[in-house]
């Protein structure tokens, strides 16, 4: 004989996965969570784009390394003393430390052409290719 269980519409299948992403928010512990540095990566021929959010970080702050193929961003906010009014602080999402990121592409880059820029939060490498350095597929003998 099977068993009978009470429905509740917080716990059946359908709807609890709807509930636990929408209260999930509310209950993250802020301390908890790492600041992310969301990229895009395009090639437009013989050069890759890459572009990164930076919000609120000033361009001294951030370091960009290249070694060969690999690319590495580096970004530090520093914590500034706000003079607080009247009142408590309920919330505070905005943060401080550092975040990196790295990239491998699928060519290595030519250093001394690579360029970056810096606009509205949003970091700009212009990362051109090296000439002559297109993969190539070997046939097996």
């Amino acid at each position: 004989m099977s068993r009978l269980t009470q429905y509740s519409p917080f716990t059946s299948d359908p709807f609890a996965d709807v509930f636990q992403a929408f209260l999930r928010p509310i209950r993250q512990n802020p301390e908890e969570q790492t600041p992310r540095m969301d990229i895009d990566v395009t090639e437009a021929g013989d050069a890759y784009v890459l572009k990164a959010d930076v919000p609120g970080i000033d361009k001294k702050d951030i370091s960009v390394e290249i070694d060969g193929n690999n690319v590495m961003i580096s970004a530090n906010k520093e914590r500034r003393s706000e003079t607080k009014e009247a009142g408590k602080v309920i919330r505070q999402e905005r943060f401080w430390g550092q975040v990196q990121r790295s990239v491998s592409l699928a060519s290595a880059i030519d250093q001394a052409a690579a360029k970056a820029v810096c606009e509205n939060g949003v970091l700009i490498l212009t990362l051109p290719k090296i000439a002559g350095s297109k993969n190539r597929t070997l046939q097996i003998e």
